[in-house]
């Protein structure tokens, strides 16, 4: 697992607290998860954008060079019968790679929209891209071998064979973004397919912390009650008793080491708590680890 302990903690602490709120009610996980991921989807969103847009840099490039080829085969075989059903499929594939050229002009121009509030056009642009490409790829695989059919205009369909292969070998990089595992190995994506996978990771391995936590929650109980002094377990506000069900499980179920177990413990009471809960929840977790 290559998602990061904080992140794991952090968000246990969020589901855990939502779960102490209101024990007795089950918590609505589709609604949990899609806020608490929200801004690395946000990101995320983003971050395939703009890989996509890499793996098409040259797009405009081959798009021309392309629209010349087919322009000079189409001057050749416009009155060939015999070469209508190979033009129709040309034109057939010249039309979606039109489409996919547009879908990728959309995608720039929305990208650098400043007044856009969400990343849901985003999303449709960048899934339009996808596709485009994916059909594109397909419909090449398919017209080239048709080619070998047509020897005497073999000199202008091989020129036409390369640049449709330049832009297959292009748009099938950018297909594979689709499904980020399988960019594994590619440095040069290597930060997409990381923040693919801790979001694919973070549900399962936070799901199954707390699970584990709230099953010893009544022996921790037992052993804060025993800690406080002229105080209630009840009268803990709900975030610093999170903490510490996080704090004591880690250290007595995971054998964290404490100075460990402090520093993670105050690094969520100053993010998630009040100024005076770190050092009473660095002096309970002190306490217990005395007892």
């Amino acid at each position: 697992m290559n998602i990061s302990r904080s992140k794991i903690r952090q968000t246990a602490l969020v589901y855990l607290y939502a779960y102490l709120t209101n024990p007795a009610q089950s918590l609505d996980l589709g609604l949990f998860w899609s806020i608490a991921q929200e801004k690395e989807q946000d990101h995320y969103r983003t971050a395939l954008a703009k890989a996509v847009l890499h793996t098409c840099r040259d797009s405009a490039d081959s798009a021309r060079l392309l629209a010349e080829r087919l322009q000079q085969v189409e001057n050749l075989m416009h009155a060939d019968l015999t070469a209508a059903s190979l033009r129709e499929e040309i034109d057939r594939y010249a039309h979606q790679s039109d489409l996919f050229d547009a879908a990728l002009k959309a995608l720039r121009y929305c990208l650098a929209d400043k007044r856009r509030d969400t990343t849901d056009q985003l999303v449709l642009c960048t899934g339009d891209v996808l596709r485009l490409a994916a059909v594109v790829v397909a419909m090449g695989a398919d017209l080239l071998p048709r080619f070998a059919d047509f020897p005497a205009y073999r000199q202008q369909l091989d020129s036409l064979a390369a640049v449709v292969n330049r832009r297959s070998r292009m748009q099938q990089l950018c297909a594979s973004l689709s499904k980020p595992e399988t960019m594994a190995g590619n440095k040069e994506y290597a930060g997409l397919v990381r923040m693919a996978q801790d979001m694919q990771e973070l549900r399962p391995a936070v799901e199954s912390f707390v699970k584990a936590v709230i099953a010893r929650i009544p022996l921790m109980e037992s052993r804060l009650e025993g800690l406080l002094t002229n105080y209630s377990l009840e009268r803990l506000d709900l975030v610093d008793k999170a903490i510490l069900y996080i704090s004591l499980y880690e250290m007595e179920e995971n054998a964290l080491e404490v100075p460990i177990v402090v520093s993670e413990a105050t690094a969520l009471a100053n993010a998630f708590s009040g100024s005076k809960s770190a050092p009473f929840i660095h002096g309970l977790i002190a306490a217990a680890a005395k007892n």
